[in-house]
This record gives C-alpha cells, structure tokens and sequence, in this order.
C-alpha cells in the first residue's frame, strides 16, 4: 500500500520507560520532530515518572498512558492499541509503533516518511537483523533457524495492516513476555516472518545487505557504516555501554566509537546523549566501550597556553617533592601557576585545597608523590608507580598542552587519572582494582547520592597515588560532598571520586603520555599472554567469553 507523500495523518504510539522516571532532553528533541509528520501522538509510560516528566510528556504528547512496568515494550504497545480501539487505529493512515532506545532523528524523520510513504508495504522499519543459520534461540521460536527480521524499536504499519484481523489477532492473543528474552522471541524475532508467511509485503528503510556477510546484526555492531552510507536516521542506546564481552565476541570493540563519529558528524547534539548514558549506565561500561582513554603526544603540542586555564596543587611539601619531580615540575613554571602545600591532610581535605587554590581557574593539576600506598615489599614497585603517574599526568610541556586541548575538544571529560598499575605487588593487593573495597565503596558513592549502577565485575578507574587532571568546578562540587565523610579511608575516596563526577554529568578518562604508553600497552599484553597459555592448556582455546565462563564453572 502506497501512501501521500505529503500526509501527516499518522498515530504514533510511543513506548517509554526510565528506572528513575525521568526523559531526558533526547526524548523531547525525537518527539518534537515527530510531530512534523504524526497528527496524534499517544506516549505510553512503563512505570514511574517523575513530577516534571509527566508535565513536559504531556506538553509533547497529545495523550500519556500511565500503566505499571509489566509486559516490556510489547505490552505497553498493547495497552496503548487497547487504549485507543481498534477502529481509531483503523482511520490513521499510518500507525507507529516506537519505543526510548535509540537516539535520534540524527537529522530528521521528515526524509525517510516522505521516502517511504512512496514505497508499496504493508509494513516496514528503519532497520533489520539479518538471518542466523545457527540458532541461538533453538527451541525458543518456531524455526530451525534465526530469521531475518525487522528491528522492534521502530515498526510501520499501514492502514491495510492495521485493518487486518491477522495483525488483530495477533496482538490480542499475543502474551506479555515476562523477560527480554521473551520479549525477543516471542514478538520480535518472529514478528516479521509470521506476516511475510501470510503474505504481507514488508521492507527496512536503511538497507544493509551488502554488510550482512561481515555481521548479521549491522544496526549494532556496523552502526557507522549505516550512517554514513545508508543514513541511518537513529543509534541505539546500547551502543554506548554493556558488557564488553558481547562486544569483543562480535567486533574488535571499533564499532561504538566508530558510531560516535558518525554521529557528530550529522550534527547531532551528543550533549542529549551524555546526559542520558551517564545517568543511567555504569562507569566502567561506558569507559570500555567508548574507550575513554587518551594517550597524548609527549613530544608536540599546537596548544597556545592560556591565563586562568589551569592551575597546579602539588602536595608533599616543596623541598621533598622536587626531589622527586623535579624535572617533570619544571616543564609547567613558565605556563601554568603550580602551588606547593605542605602538612598533614586527609584526602577530603587534599581535595578541598585543590579546589579552593584553583578557583578562577578552569582546569587543575593535582599531584600527591607522597600519596602512593605501599603493600609492602618489594618496595621498587611504589617508585614504579611515581614514575607513571608522572609520565601520565605532566610528562612534557607538549603532553600538557595536549591535555588541555582534549578539556577544551571533549568537553564531557571532567577527570582524567593515570592508569592503575599491574606489576608487582600491587598486581596482587589490587587484585579487580577495588583491593577487596567494593562493598564499601559502593556504599559511599550511594551515601553521597550516586544512583547509576556499579558492578563489581567492571573494573574501576582511578587514582592510585591520588593524582589526577580536572575540571575545577567539578572538583569544587565532588570536594564538597567528599567533605561531609572525614571518616572514610583515602583509598576508599580515591575510588569513588570518578563516581562523583559521573553525578555532575562528567567522563572519566584514563590518561597517559605516549612516552609510556608503549609500557602500559606491553605490560597488558604480556599479562594476558602469560595467562592465557595456562587457559588453554587446561581449558583449550576458545572464545575469550567462552573461556572466561569455563574459568567460573571450574571445580
């Protein structure tokens, strides 16, 4: 069925849900830009939402439906058709069927509703996933195979469809899934078969054949490519966290900075995306996925330094800590003002003076030489991390100035902190990087009204040595609340700290110079060589996910 090109009689149904019931601005910008094409707009709530999300929903909508959080996307859907009546749906020429879990329009929808309503379906989408001879969901759905199908994010249905009593039937007598995976394959995966089956013509609007043979789930794991050559009007939200297992199974882990790139460049606001994912999503995800860490040139810089951009709060004491850092010290006296404390601080009270010395400036240098904790002998390791954090945090005038720029090019960065070391000893006492703390310091983040979800299996990223670069303002509000709890260690707040500029809307980046990348880099390699010849000697070779799950299912 062919459509006006130029019809705005269409009915939106759009699912959302939010564990703390608030939409954040992205929600609002996909809304707005419906409304170009979409006569009526029914936004179905899966849950709570909070007072001022239920204000600005029903400003964009032209109805909200409140119901509780059962069913997933589908019995929302459900609700909402229910809610309306079949008959109403019956006088829309289109009906869509959408849900929160992808960003977009990345420049509008106008483009592709005027482009489909010209092609002859009964029903399509903006992506699909391509067929998967090997099941995975063997016995789950009624195919000996995993069929090609429409992605559930985004379905369009026609008048035809909608007046059929095939797709009738099929909502009122579908069951709410009861779990995702349900909810994939009870509804999604077979959806777009079951109608082809019965003869209804369907059709994805960002075509991706030609990638299917490199990745069969290419509006995952080949985002970019569809953008950029197929432009994609929309990214899922999953492409900016989740378990970094599934994405090494699939890809070198390219493909979610790839699709970040794609995305600037449509001139999306990525703004609407950092407020979403950094509230709601872990810190190490994001951190592994979006490989939010910086190596700088230690050697050039175009970097033109600045009055009032930055500050140094160096503790220890001048005398002792020259000793020490010297050399790397004086690369900064001609650019950037470096103050020198002395006595005996806490943490919290190191944090505080760092931000009260570094008002009016709008990035800060802390450095704690003195601050490196010892587990014991041997005691050549803690000078190997000094070394690190040095070469990680003031390696050169060139790094600094490189250090700079990235403050000023990725303005979602807020704290950058050398990587935690895996030599020696502390490789040991480290242990996942938590140092057996997790419990507690869960604890305090929640205490200090931290509310995104932590894990223990995702590593943390801090300071050891308590050095670090940051933005002022954020330190300034992170020191503040850190203030309030003197009682906790310095190892438990050295840890936390990254959480808290998450709080305030901030990245937290690993950082080190080029210089001693090449360490780092080697280190890691070699650790991971080493033990994967003893895995696979006991276990055999394997995927790394299949291997990680072998090591837990051991006697």
């Amino acid at each position: 069925m062919i459509i006006d090109r130029t019809t705005k009689n269409r009915l939106v149904i759009f699912l959302f849900f939010d564990k703390d019931g608030i939409a954040d601005r992205y929600i609002f910008r996909m809304l707005e830009d419906l409304r170009q094409d979409a006569r009526t707009i029914l936004t179905v709530v899966n849950g709570y939402a909070e007072t001022e999300t239920r204000r600005k929903l029903e400003e964009h909508s032209d109805e909200v439906l409140y119901r509780p959080n059962v069913g997933f996307d589908l019995g929302g859907y459900r609700d909402g058709i229910f809610h309306l009546g079949f008959k109403t749906l019956g006088t829309y020429d289109e009906v869509i069927l959408m849900n929160y879990t992808f960003f977009g329009p990345l420049k509008t929808f106008h483009t592709m509703f005027e482009e489909m309503a010209g092609h002859d379906v009964d029903f399509w989408g903006i992506t699909k996933h391509h067929r998967i001879d090997d099941n995975p969901f063997k016995g789950r759905i009624p195919y000996d195979y995993f069929p090609e199908h429409l992605n559930s994010h985004f379905f369009a249905l026609r008048k035809n469809f909608v007046r059929s009593w095939s797709w009738r039937e099929f909502m009122i007598n579908r069951k709410n899934p009861e779990s995702y995976t349900d909810s994939i394959t009870d509804y999604e995966a077979i959806f777009t078969k079951y109608f082809e089956d019965l003869g209804f013509v369907w059709e994805e609007y960002v075509h991706s054949d030609y990638l299917k043979e490199m990745n069969r789930a290419p509006f995952a794991y080949l985002a970019a490519d569809l953008i950029r050559d197929s432009g994609c009007p929309i990214i899922k939200r999953r492409n900016f966290f989740g378990d970094y297992t599934v994405f090494l199974q699939n890809t070198a882990g390219e493909n979610s900075v790839r699709a970040y790139e794609a995305m600037k460049e449509t001139g999306y606001d990525t703004g609407l995306v950092w407020d979403n994912i950094l509230r709601l999503q872990d810190p190490a995800e994001i951190r592994q996925v979006m490989h939010v860490a910086r190596y700088p040139s230690v050697k050039a810089t175009k970097h033109i330094f600045r009055a009032g951009e930055a500050c140094a709060v160096v503790f220890g004491g001048k005398e002792r800590v020259l000793a020490l850092a010297g050399s790397y010290l004086e690369s900064l006296e001609d650019d950037i003002p470096v103050f020198f404390e002395e006595g005996a601080l806490t943490y919290a009270e190191k944090l505080s003076r760092a931000a009260e010395l570094a008002a009016g400036f709008a990035h800060v240098l802390v450095l704690d030489p003195l601050g490196i904790p010892s587990f014991g002998d041997p005691k050549s390791s803690r000078a190997s991390v000094l070394y690190g954090e040095l070469e990680s945090l003031i390696a050169s005038r060139p790094f600094v100035g490189n250090v700079l720029d990235i403050f000023e090019n990725e303005n979602r960065i807020g704290l950058m902190v050398p990587p935690l070391p895996v030599y020696g000893n502390y490789f040991e006492n480290l242990g996942d990087g938590y140092a057996g703390r997790f419990g507690e310091a869960v604890k305090l983040a929640r205490e200090l009204g931290v509310s995104f979800p932590i894990s223990d299996k995702n590593p943390p990223a801090y300071s050891l040595g308590g050095g670090f670069w940051a933005k002022s303002e954020t330190l300034k509000a992170a020191a503040e609340k850190l203030s309030g709890h003197g009682e906790a260690d310095e190892l438990l707040m050295k840890i936390v700290l990254p959480y808290l500029f998450q709080a305030e809307g901030c990245l937290t980046a690993t950082l080190t110079g080029s210089r001693y990348a090449g360490t780092y880099a080697t280190n890691l390699d070699y650790a991971m060589r080493e033990n994967n010849k003893v895995v696979f000697e006991r276990f055999g070779p394997d995927y790394f996910w299949s291997e990680i799950d072998k090591i837990n299912k051991r006697d």
